[in-house]
This record gives C-alpha cells, structure tokens and sequence, in this order.
C-alpha cells in the first residue's frame, strides 16, 4: 500500500485555497478557488482540501452547520468538534 496524499476538510474552502497557494506557495495540482476540491504539491507531498459540506452531502450526510440546534450526535453522524 502506498500512502498518496493527504486531505482535509475545512468549512472556509476559499480561504484555505487562497492561503495554500498564495501564502504558502504550494503548486495547485488539480482544482480553483471556486471548485470545493483541489489538490496541492510542495517537495513531493500531495494535499487535497475539500469543502467539508460537499463532503458530508457526498457521504450522505448534514453538515453539522445545518443540523438543527440541539440536535443528538449520539445516533451518528458528523462531528462538530472536526
């Protein structure tokens, strides 16, 4: 097994997108500011941020954001503290 890359979630994609790329200088591999997904090189390492409500719709999920107030994480779900 090969480990390829890593990815994260964030909840303010644009400005992670940005902040990579612009900030850090990472080369953007696969994806734009406006995509929810990309990918990003530096020094042979690969690092995908993903959009972490297109994520939770992609795995049939509600982003925590949008769960009613109060509601039981107990039965599952999406953990607000991520």
């Amino acid at each position: 097994m090969e480990l390829t890359h890593t990815r994260i979630l964030v909840d303010r994609y644009k400005e992670c997108f940005l902040f990579y790329r612009d900030v850090l200088g990472f080369k953007v591999a696969w994806g734009d500011e406006e995509s929810n997904y990309a990918d990003f090189e530096f020094d042979g390492v690969k690092l995908g941020v993903f959009d972490r409500r297109q994520m939770a719709a992609a795995i049939g999920d509600v982003y925590w954001r949008d769960r009613p107030r109060g509601f039981d994480l107990q039965g599952g779900g999406c953990c607000p503290c991520l």
